[in-house]
């Protein structure tokens, strides 16, 4: 065997051994041959290299001054390392089975679990591995990151920065707060109790040590808040609330005052977030103290295009909704400014009337003349508008038009160019910008696609520009399309990073078709990608419960151990799963091996409602389920000392 063959050979077993350790938990045989295997080709490599360095790139490997790179292995290998945050892994001479095991079974695990726990190269400190060493990528280029994956970390760093005492870290995270928060979703806060209490801890270490950080990161924090819409449907914001009961009256007042006279993206819905967060006696407080500044005459600060904002605001549908102590100070606020200033003729300013008057044009007339007329206005200042991005007059015109075709269906046709206008323009943003929160109520408000089902294709396929709202809208304007889909999926099942970033998007959509995608991705991916699929079905709303039955079943005992988990925290199908789980049929022996297999598995996750399944195979008969007898009593003896 020369070094290339040995190299190939190397990798081969490096691939095998890793999708072994995704399926079978750390004492199973069937890992334990794998990793002996895999140590076998590693010492006919030490033959040629000494030590084995494996750099690895998204794309491909590097080992012994050559690209590896043509190929599934390489580019699976590639890919799996690099999702970890894996920069290199060198192995040395004298390197144990035990050492290797270890290793692998850490780098195999779920990802989101290995970047809660600080990274692959944290772990293996507490293994000792000392024959084998990872270098990382930096996390300080998270900050950059703009991956999926990324937000995981945080949740490790935020603490690890200040158990460590770390200044240079703490520091570097406070500076660049708002493009770590962005990372997030408000919902993040409100559901992952580990993230809130770290970075709760996070910065009540800066509200001790560096109080002006620490308020810089706070109202960073409800800026951000303020742009997520999706707390409007949120009944209990006590832990969000905690976030900000270090600030006064007075440094909410500040920061409001700011929002409504600097931030131009602050509108209606902001304000009602912003609301919905404090409660009512605080809201009537801040109102009163803004009410104080602008009798002070401090609104003369404010420039002539956020006053126009302002009015418009007002007159919006959406400024209906404001409650009337908020609506007092907008209103005393645009007149104040507006009598201190002398009259000019402000271009801007009848540009914004006059498209309000083709908006309110458009809600009141019913004609079909006076309609096509309106509609193709619109459609000729939408031009102005997309140029703009000016989203929230994107959004009304949608809403409009909606509502008049559910009215009317047959006025449709009369609207076709503006819908096309827009809908091209928004479904390129969906693309471009993945994160810009303003979308989410048009994406939804889009009736049809005016690009096609090849563009999404292309665009997901070979430029990998793929998010959860492009994913949402595809599911809506394509639906017969998707064996279209699919044969691309399978195509790309070597590249796992795109494969893992439209897991996470379709794990985050409510829709009938995303179960439906995640169980063809898992059909066609190796253990890795399968266990990703997996954690994506924790979420109810892309659960597929007989898919998880089947799992039990069919798969391997890692794969199994992770749908056991999402069934039986289920209290409505956990009695069925175990059920399932326990009753295979094993004529004379030949599933033996399995029900050991499953007892040792409810026992590895501490699932005593298993107890009643436990005893009853302590009660099978005959000689040849003697191991079946003592496994189960074991676990049951194990169970019961540990209540005592």
């Amino acid at each position: 065997m020369d070094k290339e063959e040995a190299i190939k050979e190397f990798l081969k077993g490096l691939r095998i051994a890793l999708n072994n350790a995704s399926a079978y938990f750390r004492e199973h045989p069937y890992f334990i041959k794998s990793v002996e295997n895999f140590k076998q080709k590693i010492d006919q490599l030490f033959v040629f290299l000494n030590p084995i360095v494996v750099n690895i790139t998204p794309n491909s490997l590097f080992i012994d001054n050559k690209y590896w790179e043509k190929g599934p292995l390489y580019l699976e290998l590639a890919s799996t390392f690099h999702l970890r945050k894996i920069k290199s892994v060198e192995f040395k001479e004298g390197l144990s089975s035990e050492e290797l095991a270890d290793f692998l079974s850490r780098v195999s695990g779920p990802i989101k679990e290995i970047l809660r726990q600080g990274g692959i190269q944290n772990i293996l400190k507490k293994e000792k591995c000392a024959h084998l060493s990872v270098e990382e990528l930096d996390y300080s280029q998270l900050l950059k990151d703009e991956g999926g994956e990324a937000k995981d970390i945080w949740v490790y760093l935020f603490r690890k920065s200040v158990e460590n005492n770390d200044l240079d870290k703490i520091n570097e995270f406070a500076n660049n707060f708002e493009g770590i928060i962005k990372k997030f979703k408000a919902s993040d806060l409100l559901e992952d109790s580990e993230l809130r209490h770290n970075l709760y801890t996070f910065l009540n270490y800066l509200k001790d040590t560096q109080k002006e950080k620490f308020y810089s990161c706070t109202k960073g924090l409800l800026t951000f808040l303020l742009k997520d819409k999706t707390l409007l449907k949120e009944e209990k914001l006590d832990e969000i609330r905690l976030f900000f009961k270090d600030l006064d009256i007075k440094d909410l007042s500040q920061e409001l005052w700011r929002e409504v006279t600097q931030e131009d993206k602050f509108d209606a819905l902001s304000l009602a977030v912003f609301s919905h967060i404090f409660t009512e006696d605080t809201n009537k407080s801040i109102a009163a103290e803004i009410q104080e500044r602008i009798n002070k005459n401090q609104s003369l600060n404010v420039s002539p295009g956020k006053i126009k904002k302002i009015k418009e605001l007002l007159l919006s549908p959406e400024g209906q909704s404001i409650s009337s102590f908020y609506r007092s100070i907008l209103t005393s606020l645009s007149q104040e400014a507006a009598s201190s200033k002398d009259f000019t003729f402000d271009r801007e300013l009848i540009n914004a009337n006059y498209r309000s008057i083709l908006l309110n044009l458009l809600a009141q007339e019913n004609g079909k003349e006076s309609l096509v007329v309106i509609s193709q206005r619109l459609a000729k200042e939408c031009v102005g508008i997309i140029a703009e991005k000016n989203l929230e007059y994107l959004k009304l015109v949608l809403e409009l038009l909606n509502k008049k075709i559910k009215d009317a269906p047959l006025l449709t046709a009369l609207f076709g160019e503006l819908e096309n206008n827009i809908s091209s323009f928004m479904e390129n943003e969906v693309f471009e910008n993945e994160g810009a929160w303003d979308l989410e109520y048009i994406v939804d408000s889009l009736r049809k696609s005016s690009l096609g089902a090849e563009f999404y294709i292309d665009k997901i396929f070979n430029q990998n520009k793929v998010n959860r709202r492009v994913l949402k809208l595809w599911l809506k304007f394509f639906p017969g399309e998707m064996p279209l889909f699919y044969s691309n999926l399978e195509a790309k099942s070597y590249d796992l990073g795109l494969i893992s970033k439209i897991i996470n998007s379709l794990s985050e959509i409510d829709a009938s078709l995303s179960a439906e995608s995640l169980k063809k991705i898992f059909y066609f991916s190796n253990n890795i990608i399968k266990l990703e699929v997996l954690k994506a079905m924790q979420n109810p709303k892309c659960r597929d419960s007989e898919f998880l039955y089947s799992i039990l079943s069919n798969e391997g005992a890692f794969l199994k151990k992770e749908a056991l988990m999402i069934l039986t925290n289920d209290d409505s199908s956990r009695p069925l799963a175990l059920e399932r789980f326990f009753s295979i049929n094993s004529p004379w022996w030949v599933k033996n091996k399995v029900i050991i297999e499953n007892i040792m598995l409810v026992d590895s996750i501490g699932l005593k409602e298993a107890e009643g399944h436990l005893i009853n195979l302590t009660k099978k008969k005959f000689f040849w389920n003697r191991k079946i007898r003592n496994k189960a009593q074991e676990v049951l003896r194990k169970w019961h000392d540990g209540k005592d």
